[in-house]
């Protein structure tokens, strides 16, 4: 018989069952938590409160249910998180919303996420996932968004999502690697769907007919794939506003445009239509009048269009953006586009369009872009286009206008691009521009006469005036023009010297000056012995004083009779230099036999490289102290292994009114090699010169406020941070991802740095810790190889301590591995430091990354993948990007908005198969660096030669 007690236990034990249950699944909620965490790196200890002893409801990123406390959310975005999702994580069963976007994530989603049945909300957007996305997410048939757009997804998408998930309504797998076909049903398994994007992936195919079935859609960006075909209807999407199909290869003819274009009709809330980049041919019906009007970019650029532009176009009274440029457009340009007042960005260009260009730009009034270069327009320029006040980019080459430019253009404020060559304007220019964004002024080929005028900009970099009927001097108000990277006034008929003051032209990379009437001696100093491409030829009166400038500038040297002021002085002014030089070599001795009295009681490593005018040479503790705002947090640039380096503003005249940013570099006198690094980088960069190098200004071995030791090395500071950041940025879609052409010049940037060190250097010097970290990229992107507290010199006599490897350190994943052995320090060292930092450039993944583990390093990894796989490991980033970029190779390719492709060729495979082949042959070089053995690695002169090759022959650059 059962006793009382024990009837009354069972039914205690049965009514708290489910708290039981409960509590046992709260504890494993917090278990698999606090296992994640551990798995983690947390940089900003996002996740403090993440601890045993608390309630894991309270956590941050954690919201639970009222009842058993089951964690219903987790929302961790943008906390710079590293690591992998354990599979434990599938057994939060209770989970709905699941926000990890915008971190540094890896690995691949496991397959147990196929648990979370009750999953509405999956989003991991800009990680660095990889591998394919499991099947098993089909089993999630709550989930209504998923978000996985910005990673390393490859393979195909699995047909399990398409087919199983009819609950789903947001859909985003921009920017990845993902291939396959959309199924033909496809607008009927998501009968849901408001959001589709799959930009930038290589899905292929036919674009289904059924995705108008798809209803609710109210976005479709399908760019950047390799769909062909022609493009579907879209009769029943009401609510659709965004269509992007650019940059694929759809195929249409004048009665499929009219369909398509009809079908669109009903679609009274679109605001972007985009199918550029295609291979649509034929003429566009006059239905694109009936397109809504609630338009606002309207872009079929890179076509094969034709006919004329339809009418209607003044309905779209929303249009901020009219893209129509490189296809076969013909006729005039209608008037009507005047009536557009919010019109930004009108692009035109490369077509066939004629007659007078319409006075229509009155209306303006937003507009900043105006391109219409490359077709037949004849006529004067507008004047009205003077009342565009916010014109920043004016393009009308290469028509056929005449008439004088227009003073009303002179007076943009905003203009940064004036190009206006190979027209038939004449005229002369105003005899002073002051004009403060202007940048690019391209006037050449045309008719335009009178003298040249007072320019008064300072960030001209680009000023070409050749093949016109200028006259007179040329004014010495050029020289003032400190950012100008190119002069061209070839071809003229321009008079008298070639003024001194372009001497101090610093940045000039080509300068041509070549058939006009100069006369006199060529300067022969500054940017004059440094350019790389200069031409004087043409001017039958100039000459140089030397044979160096003889046959570098391809002039005739000045006879001795030569009536001019230099020549006329020598005999007065050689004596002079003798004597001075006798002087000179006098008071030198005397200072030598002094400092070798006072060596013992000078610090030998103070020192000043590349003194700054009107910066002293002698800086104090207090001059950077003040400089620094006091070494400030907000200063702080970066740290280092042996310091930190700050910003810092110092005074440059006495008045206090002019100010330079430089660069501290403060040594942390705690650690005890801190001295040595400083008096190393010292040694090493008082004799260096080179434009790839850092350039040191001045150092400081002194004392601060508390008496103790003060070592510091003030440099130019750098804008852009170094490589690392720009290869990891920590935002990846509103950072600037580095562009292949823009890595290739690094890369030659720092071979160029390293190849000095190690060949023109006496005694060579070796860096002993290249990596991105210590590479600085400036404003123009040119790297610098900085921090050479580790360096040696490699002196004849092997038993000198400066060039031994005793204690040598460096950074895990670029050291060679003999140093590891206990070998010396060597040129094939820093060879081998390079091949791993430039296969890292390529591959986005540091040598460090887990996937190089179990003995796996990075060189031998790259090694074993074979021509097609080596492109399937690369940053995937890089190529897509690529493949859409609008300006990386061609120069007249389109400049519009990120992800439009408009290749000035019309095809973006053959320029896609250009950059993989650029890819692989300089991977192919890092693996030439990084052989195990030292003796069969390249040297770096052998790595900067074939990287040139590759600049010149595979992209033709």
């Amino acid at each position: 018989m059962i006793h009382i007690q024990h009837i009354l236990l069972l039914c205690f034990l049965l009514d708290n069952f489910h708290l039981i249950i409960c509590n046992n699944n709260n504890n494993t909620d917090r278990d698999i938590l606090l296992s994640f965490k551990s798995q983690l790196t947390d940089p900003n200890n996002a996740l403090s409160s993440w601890r045993q002893d608390s309630n894991h409801c309270t956590w941050y990123g954690v919201n639970c249910s009222k009842l058993g406390e089951r964690v219903q959310s987790l929302t961790l975005l943008g906390l710079s998180l590293s690591g992998t999702l354990p599979p434990q994580l599938g057994q939060l069963h209770n989970l709905q919303s699941l926000d990890f976007s915008v971190n540094n994530l890896t690995g691949e989603i496991p397959s147990t996420f196929g648990n979370l049945i009750s999953l509405e909300n999956l989003s991991l957007k800009r990680n660095k996932f990889i591998g394919e996305i499991p099947i098993e997410l089909g089993n999630l048939h709550n989930l209504s968004r998923l978000q996985l757009s910005v990673n390393n997804f490859t393979g195909k998408f699995p047909t399990s999502i398409f087919f199983n998930l009819s609950s789903l309504v947001f859909l985003s797998l921009t920017q990845n690697n993902l291939s396959g076909e959309l199924p033909q049903n496809f607008g009927n398994t998501l009968p849901n769907l408001t959001i589709l994007a799959l930009a930038i992936n290589r899905f292929e195919g036919v674009i289904p007919n059924s995705i108008s079935n798809s209803s609710h859609l109210q976005i479709i960006d399908l760019a950047n794939n390799r769909f062909h075909g022609p493009i579907p209807l879209f009769n029943n999407l009401k609510n659709l506003t965004q269509l992007r199909l650019g940059n694929n290869f759809l195929t249409s003819t004048t009665s499929l445009n009219l369909k398509f274009f009809d079908s669109l009709r009903n679609s009274s809330q679109l605001q972007i239509l985009k199918v550029n980049g295609n291979n649509l041919t034929g003429e566009l019906p006059n239905s694109v009048a009936y397109l809504s009007g609630n338009l606002q970019q309207f872009c079929v650029s890179n076509n094969q269009l034709n006919g004329s532009i339809p009418k209607g176009i003044n309905k779209f009274q929303n249009l901020t953006s009219f893209a129509f440029e490189q296809n076969y457009f013909t006729g005039e340009l209608p008037i009507e586009l005047g009536t557009l007042k919010k019109l930004e960005q009108l692009w035109i260009y490369q077509n066939r369009l004629f007659g007078e260009i319409p006075d229509i730009f009155g209306n303006f009034t937003n507009l900043y872009e105006l391109e219409i270069r490359n077709n037949q327009f004849s006529g004067r320029i507008p004047a009205s286009i003077g009342q565009c006040k916010k014109l920043s980019y004016l393009d009308m080459g290469m028509n056929k206008l005449v008439g004088v430019i227009p003073t009303e253009i002179f007076q943009l404020s905003g203009l940064t691009t004036l190009y206006l060559r190979g027209n038939s304007l004449n005229g002369s220019l105003p005899p002073e521009l002051k004009m403060d964004q202007l940048e690019f002024m391209i006037v050449s080929d045309n008719k335009l006469s009178g003298n040249i005028p007072k320019i008064e900009v300072n960030g001209l970099k680009v000023l070409q005036m050749a093949r016109n009927k200028f006259s007179g001097s040329i004014p010495n108000s050029l020289g003032d023009l400190a950012s100008l990277e190119t002069l061209d006034l070839s071809s003229n008929n321009l008079t008298g010297p070639i003024p001194e003051s372009l001497e101090e032209l610093k940045y000039m990379v080509t300068l041509n000056l070549s058939f006009n009437k100069l006369e006199g001696e060529v300067p022969m100093n500054g940017v004059f012995m440094n350019l790389s491409q200069v031409d004087l030829q043409g001017n039958k009166k100039i000459c140089g004083l030397s044979n160096q400038v003889m046959h570098k500038l391809g002039v005739t040297l000045c006879v001795a009779g030569k009536k001019n002021k230099r020549n006329s002085l020598l005999p007065i002014i050689l004596p002079i230099i003798g004597a001075t030089v006798l002087l000179v070599s006098i008071l030198c001795l005397m200072w030598m036999l002094y400092s070798f009295k006072m060596e013992k009681k000078d610090d030998k490593t103070s020192f000043s490289s590349t003194p700054l005018k009107g910066l002293p040479q002698n800086i104090s503790y207090g001059d950077i102290k003040l400089a620094t705002n006091n070494f400030s947090a907000t200063n702080l640039v970066g740290r280092g292994g042996f310091g930190s380096v700050y910003k810092g503003v110092f005074n440059i005249s006495t008045s206090e009114s002019q100010t330079t940013t430089l660069a501290v570099k403060v040594f942390d006198q705690k650690q005890s090699k801190a001295s040595q690094s400083f008096s190393a980088e010292c040694e090493t960069l008082k004799n260096v010169r080179h434009r790839n190098l850092v350039k040191v200004i001045t150092s400081c071995s002194s004392t601060d406020h508390k008496g103790d030791d003060f070592k510091a090395l003030v440099m130019h500071f750098i804008p852009n941070g170094n490589l690392e950041m720009s290869l990891y940025p920590e935002d990846l879609e509103s950072g600037s991802l580095l562009t292949l052409l823009q890595r290739l010049n690094i890369a030659i940037d720092v071979a160029s740095a390293m190849d000095y060190l190690h060949h023109d250097c006496d005694p060579p010097i070796v860096h002993c810790d290249l990596k991105p970290l210590n590479v600085l990229l400036d404003e123009d992107m040119v790297a610098h190889v900085a921090d050479f507290g580790l360096a040696r010199f490699l002196s004849q006599n092997a038993s000198e301590k400066h060039s031994s490897t005793l204690e040598l350190n460096g950074s895990i994943g670029y050291i060679a591995p003999e140093y590891g052995l206990g070998g010396k320090a060597s040129t094939r060292g820093d060879v081998y430091s390079f091949g791993i930092l430039l296969l890292e450039m390529f591959i986005a993944k540091k040598p460090t990354d887990e996937i190089f583990k179990e003995g796996l390093n990075m060189n031998n990894f790259v090694s074993e993948m074979d021509a097609k796989q080596l492109l399937n490991i690369v940053d995937q980033r890089l190529i897509n990007h690529y493949e859409y970029s609008t300006h990386i190779f061609s120069s007249d390719s389109h400049r519009g908005e990120s992800g439009d492709i408009s290749y000035s060729d019309g095809s973006n495979t053959y320029w896609t198969d250009k950059a993989k082949e650029c890819i692989a042959s300089a991977m192919r070089i890092g693996l030439s660096c990084v052989a195990y053995h030292p003796k069969d690695r390249w040297t770096m002169r052998e790595a900067l030669s074939k990287l040139h090759v590759i600049k010149q022959s595979v992209l033709g650059l």
